[in-house]
């Protein structure tokens, strides 16, 4: 006779399985999804701006995981908007991704509430492989917004950025930077650029109060991406701080799969 432990790790594996299922009969549709979002002309190589702010921050999940190479990338700050996770996974397995939301006044939330990652330059394909291999748009759909890309110093380089372009200041404390009268300053637009990034596709996933801690695994490797990139102290520190939840094996797969892909390619 079969136990109940033993009966919910025999459902624990056939969700996964039934998962894996799903997300193979669905790639078809997610390629001709993001196929419609590449230019037409093939006389011209288009490239796409994206803002990653999750997993994908980390330069090894790009190169490894996904098979993208990206053009360029750099620091970024995405303002007025919350980094949330409220994606849901497999439940003691890697239960929930993260995803971006943008301050909304109907709705609690502090509208200085900033989004740092990497902004990265992609070309057509890479970026439709983004799009595939992320879920679009069943997980996530395409949110357009403007990121301010920064020379990050692993202190204060994006809120000063911020600051300079756009006039204002992110946190609730005073600060003495005074906005001088260099080029970088009196020319805003090259410091503001327009990009996708990826939000929750229902609503009922962007409008859940609360988030779904996720596993230590894939948290570490935010943190990996955002000290890779020398994202401010303060950001580094806030992701430090996020609950993390129970997992059935280990600390999560995220860490796990990374490692496997970067060994394949070696």
């Amino acid at each position: 006779m079969v136990n109940r432990s033993s009966l919910s790790i025999y459902q624990l594996i056939a969700t996964v399985v039934l998962s894996s299922c799903i997300l193979y009969h669905l790639q078809s549709s997610i390629h001709i999804y993001c196929n419609a979002l590449t230019t037409k002309n093939n006389n011209k190589s288009k490239t796409y701006n994206y803002f990653a702010f999750g997993s994908n921050m980390y330069t090894s999940t790009m190169i490894n995981l996904r098979g993208i190479k990206p053009i360029s990338s750099t620091a970024a700050v995405l303002p007025k908007h919350k980094l949330r996770f409220n994606i849901p996974g497999v439940p003691l397995i890697e239960p929930s991704s993260a995803s971006v939301e943008p301050f909304c006044p109907d709705h609690s939330g502090d509208k200085n509430e900033v989004v740092h990652g990497v902004l990265y330059k992609l070309s057509e394909k890479d970026f439709a492989t983004i799009c595939s291999t992320e879920g679009v748009p069943f997980a996530y759909r395409l949110h357009r917004c403007r990121v301010i890309p920064y020379q990050a110093d692993g202190e204060r380089a994006g809120h000063t950025a911020m600051k300079n372009v756009l006039g204002t200041d992110s946190d609730t404390d005073t600060d003495t930077d005074t906005i001088n009268n260099s080029e970088q300053t009196t020319d805003t637009s090259n410091y503001e650029v327009s990009a996708f990034t990826l939000r929750a596709a229902r609503k009922e996933w962007r409008q859940r109060r609360k988030d779904i801690p996720p596993s230590k695994a894939y948290l570490n490797v935010l943190l990996r991406g955002a000290r890779e990139f020398s994202l401010d102290e303060d950001y580094v520190q806030k992701l430090n701080s996020v609950k993390v939840g129970r997992t059935l094996v280990g600390n999560g797969l995220a860490e796990e799969l990374l490692r496997v892909a970067e060994q394949r390619n070696r």
